[in-house]
This record gives structure tokens, C-alpha cells and sequence, in this order.
């Protein structure tokens, strides 16, 4: 579950999330092709306009990309713990709480990092 925020920029940063794919665990099987939509338009270039549906990508293109979803989900989820650590922060001082925020945050940052070392290399390959 999600912890809204008292912070009006943290959920600002989710709205914004959410239009470059974000979505909350709701388990199951992961649809690649549907995610891939939602974020191929990524690697458009002026030289490379049209990219490729996920179901026309090489073997070695979809396993790359299945690889950068991978990482955007597990950014996602760290994002979401790192919310959960964030709420703890409000309504009084604890240097316990602080401490775990950090480490939810820079893991979080770390995995953002992942995805776009990954970003590289479906461009790489396409």
C-alpha cells in the first residue's frame, strides 16, 4: 500500500512517475508488450522516429528490454518504501526513523541508476 504523503512534493513526484509508467505491485504476471508501450517512446530519435513494437524487437532487444522494465519495476518498489520510510518522518523527531529513510532513499536512487545504465542498453541494441 502506498502511504500518501503530507508533503505535496513527494506526491507531486508520483503523479509524475505515473505518467512514465509508474504503477503500484498488483502481482501477477508482467504483460512486457503492454509495458513496453509505455515506454519505448524513450529511445525516439530524430534518426529513429519509429521504435520498434515489443513483439518486433530481436530476441536479444526483448531480453534487454525486459531487463529495463525489470529495473523501472524495481525502482518502483523502492520508491514505494522509501515513501513508507518518508511518512515515518512526520509529526516528531526520530533519529531512528531518519536513518531508515536514508537507506530507503539511497536505495532507491542506486535503482533509478540501474534502470538508466539498462536504458543504455536497449539503445545499444536497437
Amino acid at each position: 500500500m502506498i502511504v500518501p504523503s503530507p508533503d505535496q512534493r513527494v506526491e507531486s513526484g508520483a503523479s509524475v512517475l505515473a505518467r512514465f509508467g509508474y504503477r503500484p505491485n498488483l502481482g501477477g504476471e508482467e504483460n512486457w508488450a503492454e509495458m513496453w508501450l509505455l515506454l519505448q517512446s524513450d529511445f525516439a530519435t530524430l534518426g529513429r522516429p519509429a521504435v520498434p513494437a515489443y513483439e518486433e524487437l530481436r530476441p536479444s532487444q526483448q531480453e534487454a528490454a525486459r531487463v529495463y522494465m525489470r529495473r523501472r519495476l524495481i525502482a518502483d518498489r523502492l520508491w514505494e518504501e522509501c515513501r513508507k520510510a518518508q511518512a515515518g518522518l512526520y509529526g516528531h523527531i526520530d533519529t531512528e526513523a531518519v536513518e531508515r529513510y536514508s537507506i530507503a532513499r539511497e536505495a532507491y536512487e542506486e535503482s533509478v541508476e540501474d534502470f538508466g545504465r539498462a536504458r543504455e542498453q536497449v539503445e545499444a541494441l536497437l
